[in-house]
Protein backbone atom coordinates (compact mmCIF):
# COMPACT_ATOMS: atom_id res chain seq x y z
CA UNK A 1 0.00 0.00 0.00
CA UNK A 2 1.37 3.42 -0.97
CA UNK A 3 2.09 5.88 1.82
CA UNK A 4 0.25 9.22 1.73
CA UNK A 5 2.24 12.32 0.87
CA UNK A 6 3.51 14.16 3.91
CA UNK A 7 4.51 17.39 2.21
CA UNK A 8 2.86 20.42 0.73
CA UNK A 9 3.21 20.48 -3.06
CA UNK A 10 3.30 24.28 -3.25
CA UNK A 11 6.02 24.48 -0.61
CA UNK A 12 8.04 21.91 -2.55
CA UNK A 13 7.64 23.98 -5.72
CA UNK A 14 8.82 27.09 -3.89
CA UNK A 15 11.86 25.21 -2.59
CA UNK A 16 12.57 23.93 -6.11
CA UNK A 17 12.35 27.51 -7.42
CA UNK A 18 15.01 28.62 -4.93
CA UNK A 19 17.38 25.82 -5.94
CA UNK A 20 16.90 26.22 -9.69
CA UNK A 21 17.09 30.02 -9.40
CA UNK A 22 20.37 29.86 -7.50
CA UNK A 23 22.04 27.09 -9.52
CA UNK A 24 20.29 26.91 -12.88
CA UNK A 25 18.74 23.87 -14.50
CA UNK A 26 21.83 22.05 -15.74
CA UNK A 27 23.79 22.47 -12.50
CA UNK A 28 20.92 21.07 -10.42
CA UNK A 29 20.94 17.28 -10.25
CA UNK A 30 18.14 15.00 -9.15
CA UNK A 31 20.25 14.25 -6.05
CA UNK A 32 20.45 18.01 -5.33
CA UNK A 33 16.68 18.30 -5.65
CA UNK A 34 16.01 15.34 -3.37
CA UNK A 35 18.36 16.68 -0.71
CA UNK A 36 17.03 20.24 -0.94
CA UNK A 37 13.37 19.24 -1.01
CA UNK A 38 13.80 16.57 1.64
CA UNK A 39 11.77 14.00 -0.28
CA UNK A 40 12.46 10.59 -1.79
CA UNK A 41 13.07 9.95 -5.45
CA UNK A 42 9.76 8.14 -5.93
CA UNK A 43 7.84 11.00 -4.29
CA UNK A 44 9.52 13.45 -6.66
CA UNK A 45 8.58 11.39 -9.70
CA UNK A 46 5.06 10.61 -8.46
CA UNK A 47 4.35 14.27 -7.66
CA UNK A 48 6.18 16.20 -10.35
CA UNK A 49 7.28 13.74 -13.00
CA UNK A 50 10.84 14.19 -14.20
CA UNK A 51 13.30 17.03 -13.55
CA UNK A 52 12.26 18.91 -16.70
CA UNK A 53 8.58 18.81 -15.77
CA UNK A 54 9.38 20.00 -12.24
CA UNK A 55 11.51 22.81 -13.64
CA UNK A 56 8.79 23.92 -16.05
CA UNK A 57 6.20 23.94 -13.27
CA UNK A 58 8.60 25.85 -10.99
CA UNK A 59 9.28 28.36 -13.77
CA UNK A 60 5.56 28.92 -14.31
CA UNK A 61 5.02 29.41 -10.58
CA UNK A 62 7.92 31.85 -10.46
CA UNK A 63 6.42 33.74 -13.40
CA UNK A 64 2.98 33.81 -11.80
CA UNK A 65 4.37 34.99 -8.48
CA UNK A 66 7.24 37.31 -9.38
CA UNK A 67 6.43 38.66 -12.83
CA UNK A 68 2.77 39.09 -11.87
CA UNK A 69 3.75 41.59 -9.18
CA UNK A 70 5.53 43.71 -11.80
CA UNK A 71 2.55 43.44 -14.13
CA UNK A 72 0.19 44.42 -11.30
CA UNK A 73 2.16 47.61 -10.66
CA UNK A 74 2.32 48.51 -14.36
CA UNK A 75 -1.34 47.80 -15.04
CA UNK A 76 -2.67 49.22 -11.79
CA UNK A 77 -4.51 52.51 -11.45
CA UNK A 78 -2.81 55.85 -11.29
CA UNK A 79 0.12 57.38 -13.09
CA UNK A 80 1.61 55.17 -15.79
CA UNK A 81 4.92 57.00 -15.61
CA UNK A 82 5.09 56.61 -11.82
CA UNK A 83 4.32 52.89 -12.19
CA UNK A 84 7.20 52.41 -14.62
CA UNK A 85 9.54 54.35 -12.35
CA UNK A 86 8.39 52.25 -9.38
CA UNK A 87 9.13 49.00 -11.23
CA UNK A 88 12.67 50.12 -12.08
CA UNK A 89 13.28 51.49 -8.58
CA UNK A 90 12.05 48.27 -6.96
CA UNK A 91 14.10 46.11 -9.33
CA UNK A 92 17.30 48.04 -8.62
CA UNK A 93 16.71 47.86 -4.86
CA UNK A 94 16.02 44.13 -4.96
CA UNK A 95 18.97 43.35 -7.20
CA UNK A 96 21.36 45.49 -5.16
CA UNK A 97 20.66 43.67 -1.91
CA UNK A 98 20.28 40.06 -3.08
CA UNK A 99 23.15 37.75 -2.11
CA UNK A 100 24.23 35.85 -3.99
CA UNK A 101 23.14 37.82 -7.04
CA UNK A 102 20.57 35.75 -8.94
CA UNK A 103 18.95 38.11 -11.39
CA UNK A 104 15.59 36.93 -12.70
CA UNK A 105 14.79 33.25 -13.13
CA UNK A 106 12.99 33.95 -16.41
CA UNK A 107 15.99 35.84 -17.81
CA UNK A 108 18.41 33.18 -16.53
CA UNK A 109 16.31 30.49 -18.19
CA UNK A 110 16.13 32.45 -21.44
CA UNK A 111 19.91 32.37 -21.57
CA UNK A 112 20.46 28.82 -20.35
CA UNK A 113 17.65 26.78 -21.90
CA UNK A 114 15.44 28.71 -24.33
CA UNK A 115 17.85 28.43 -27.28
CA UNK A 116 17.54 24.62 -27.32
CA UNK A 117 14.27 23.79 -25.50
CA UNK A 118 11.11 24.77 -27.38
CA UNK A 119 8.75 24.27 -24.44
CA UNK A 120 10.90 26.45 -22.19
CA UNK A 121 11.28 29.01 -25.00
CA UNK A 122 7.48 29.30 -25.28
CA UNK A 123 7.16 29.85 -21.53
CA UNK A 124 9.90 32.50 -21.53
CA UNK A 125 8.44 34.19 -24.61
CA UNK A 126 4.98 34.35 -23.00
CA UNK A 127 6.48 35.97 -19.91
CA UNK A 128 8.41 38.54 -21.95
CA UNK A 129 5.29 39.33 -23.98
CA UNK A 130 3.26 39.73 -20.79
CA UNK A 131 5.82 42.18 -19.41
CA UNK A 132 5.92 44.14 -22.68
CA UNK A 133 2.14 44.42 -22.71
CA UNK A 134 2.14 45.66 -19.12
CA UNK A 135 4.72 48.34 -19.97
CA UNK A 136 2.63 49.26 -23.00
CA UNK A 137 -0.50 49.70 -20.86
CA UNK A 138 1.40 51.91 -18.42
CA UNK A 139 2.75 53.98 -21.33
CA UNK A 140 -0.75 54.41 -22.78
CA UNK A 141 -1.94 55.72 -19.40
CA UNK A 142 1.08 58.01 -19.19
CA UNK A 143 0.41 59.39 -22.67
CA UNK A 144 -3.30 59.87 -21.98
CA UNK A 145 -2.41 61.92 -18.89
CA UNK A 146 0.23 64.00 -20.71
CA UNK A 147 3.05 62.52 -18.63
CA UNK A 148 5.13 61.62 -21.69
CA UNK A 149 5.60 62.99 -25.21
CA UNK A 150 2.56 62.30 -27.44
CA UNK A 151 4.71 61.24 -30.42
CA UNK A 152 6.53 58.35 -28.73
CA UNK A 153 6.22 54.90 -30.32
CA UNK A 154 4.69 53.18 -27.30
CA UNK A 155 5.14 49.61 -28.52
CA UNK A 156 8.82 50.13 -29.32
CA UNK A 157 9.31 51.87 -25.97
CA UNK A 158 7.55 49.02 -24.13
CA UNK A 159 9.90 46.55 -25.80
CA UNK A 160 12.91 48.69 -24.89
CA UNK A 161 11.83 49.02 -21.25
CA UNK A 162 11.34 45.25 -21.03
CA UNK A 163 14.78 44.69 -22.51
CA UNK A 164 16.29 47.22 -20.11
CA UNK A 165 14.69 45.49 -17.14
CA UNK A 166 16.08 42.15 -18.35
CA UNK A 167 19.48 43.76 -18.86
CA UNK A 168 19.48 44.99 -15.26
CA UNK A 169 18.96 41.42 -14.10
CA UNK A 170 21.90 40.20 -16.16
CA UNK A 171 24.16 43.07 -15.11
CA UNK A 172 23.37 42.51 -11.43
CA UNK A 173 24.83 39.01 -11.65
CA UNK A 174 28.14 40.36 -12.91
CA UNK A 175 28.43 43.79 -11.28
CA UNK A 176 27.69 44.25 -7.59
CA UNK A 177 27.36 47.99 -7.72
CA UNK A 178 23.95 49.48 -6.94
CA UNK A 179 25.07 52.81 -8.37
CA UNK A 180 25.71 51.28 -11.78
CA UNK A 181 22.33 49.56 -11.73
CA UNK A 182 20.65 52.85 -10.85
CA UNK A 183 22.50 54.64 -13.66
CA UNK A 184 21.24 52.07 -16.17
CA UNK A 185 17.70 52.47 -14.85
CA UNK A 186 18.01 56.27 -15.03
CA UNK A 187 19.04 56.15 -18.70
CA UNK A 188 16.08 53.89 -19.53
CA UNK A 189 13.70 56.16 -17.62
CA UNK A 190 15.11 59.29 -19.29
CA UNK A 191 13.23 58.26 -22.44
CA UNK A 192 10.01 59.05 -20.59
CA UNK A 193 10.97 62.68 -19.98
Amino acid sequence: MARPKTFDRTQMLDKAIELFWNRGYEATSIHDLLAHLGIRRQSLYDTFGDKHTLFLEALRRYEARNIASTVDVLEGPGSGKAAIEAVFRSTVQTLACTEPPRGCMIVNTAIELAPHDEEIARCVSASVTRTQQAFYHALVRAQEHDEIHPQLDLLALARFLTSSLQGLNITAKAVRDARQLQEIANVALSLLA
